[in-house]
């Protein structure tokens, strides 16, 4: 009877380290699950974060397209017809360049705008 008591401890503790060896190649194959799933997720937040940079990117252009246009509109309406370009400016149009800055500088903060000077 003493053989059959110390078997049936090998069989137990065989089985309890079978166990232990079924949980662990669990819980690796669920470690392994989560970092597929973290890598997924992380490739998706990435392209999302380049979809709103590009998109951002787009945007500044056109604002700086417009605030160019705007620039030349206000330079065309404030400056003398045949005045000099806006790099040649002097004391005679450097009042005029003042009022398109200002006139700007309203439209930007959303202030009422004021006829030109």
């Amino acid at each position: 009877m003493g053989n059959l008591t110390k078997l049936s401890d090998t069989d137990r503790i065989d089985a309890a380290f079978n166990r232990v060896l079924a949980a662990e190649a669990q819980a690796r194959a669920q470690v392994e699950v989560c970092r597929h799933q973290a890598a997924t997720r992380i490739a998706a937040a990435e392209a999302q974060a380049r979809s709103i940079v590009e998109r951002t990117d787009r945007r500044m252009r056109l604002a700086h397209t417009i605030a160019d246009a705007r620039v030349a509109h206000a330079l065309r309406t404030l400056l003398p017809e045949g005045a000099p370009a806006a790099q040649d400016a002097d004391q005679e149009t450097a009042p005029g360049l003042d009022a398109a800055i200002e006139l700007l500088i309203d439209e930007a903060l959303g202030r009422p705008t004021q006829a030109p000077r």
